[in-house]
């Protein structure tokens, strides 16, 4: 029986490696005895070419001139845009659908799973944050009315809450009722402080003569009018407002119903002069 045995071209070996090194052995001499030492091993690589490069008259090497100049920023060979991805051809529409669904550890989900519509889901994100700032933003001031409120101890528990939230929530509603009207108070108890004591500085200046307060760019200061100012303005302009209603009406009935009385002798004696003034009683 013969066996068939098959060449390898040269060109799919590769390039490098010990196939194409050779091991011998020679003797080399030592520089310091004439004596030669054991066989030493040589590595020897074989060349895959026997042809010389091409030298000039001094021995330089020359290098084999270019067509044209080509820079290493524009290749003459460009690399195709519609490069095949994989090796063994296109894959398949049904490949391609089974690797999209496939889901590969450490990358996002894939397109149509669940993880993948919740990650890019809109409502649900903004959900999330307006939830999270509203039960902040309750937390926040219902530690701020525990804290400064005078009714804080009047709020119902927990625990009544569970048992009976209606009465619970109606508990809640009328302590804040009571919050605001005690704010109230002390809104206006410290405004009628304020406004007695510009009412003492004012009279402190005016019984001893001084000048008034003066404010930015010498113009007169701002100030808190009292209960009886503002009930005289108030009457001030009701009596204004009548008293032009009442001229009003005048005016109109003087235009509806006007007086006819003859002319006097002197008003008939300027109508005729104002009439002969005028040239053929015209101009």
């Amino acid at each position: 029986m013969s066996s068939a045995t098959a060449t390898i071209p040269r060109f799919l070996l590769p390039q490098t490696g010990s196939i194409w090194r050779r091991q011998i052995f020679v003797r080399v001499p030592t520089t310091w005895t004439s004596q030669l030492t054991p066989l030493t091993p040589v590595i020897i690589r074989l060349s895959s070419s026997n042809s010389k490069p091409a030298t000039n008259a001094q021995g330089q090497r020359l290098l084999a001139k270019p067509e044209r100049f080509t820079p290493p920023s524009h290749p003459s060979a460009l690399p195709r845009k519609n490069a095949p991805r994989v090796y063994g051809g296109d894959l398949s529409a049904e490949e391609k659908k089974a690797q999209e669904e496939k889901h590969y550890p450490g990358l996002p989900p894939p397109p149509g799973s669940k993880a993948y519509k919740f990650i890019h889901s809109r409502w649900i994100h903004v959900s999330i944050t307006l939830g999270t700032l509203t039960v902040l933003t309750i937390w926040t001031l219902v530690l701020d009315f525990q804290k400064n409120s005078p009714f804080a101890d009047m709020l119902p528990s927990t625990s009544d809450f569970l048992a009976r939230p209606l009465t619970s929530l109606y508990m809640v509603v009328e302590v804040l009722r009571l919050h605001e009207a005690h704010k109230s108070a002390q809104i206006a108890e410290k405004r009628k402080r304020y406004v007695e004591d510009v009412a003492k500085r004012r009279a402190y200046r005016k019984a001893h003569g001084l000048p008034e307060e003066v404010g930015l760019f010498n113009q007169p200061m701002a100030r808190i009018k009292t209960d009886e100012e503002i009930e005289e303005e108030k009457r001030k302009a009701a009596e204004e407002k009548e008293q032009q209603r009442l001229q009003e009406e005048e005016e109109t009935k003087r235009r509806k119903d006007p007086e006819v009385r003859p002319l006097t002798e002197e008003e008939r004696q300027e109508v005729v002069k104002q009439i002969k003034g005028k040239w053929l009683g015209i101009f």
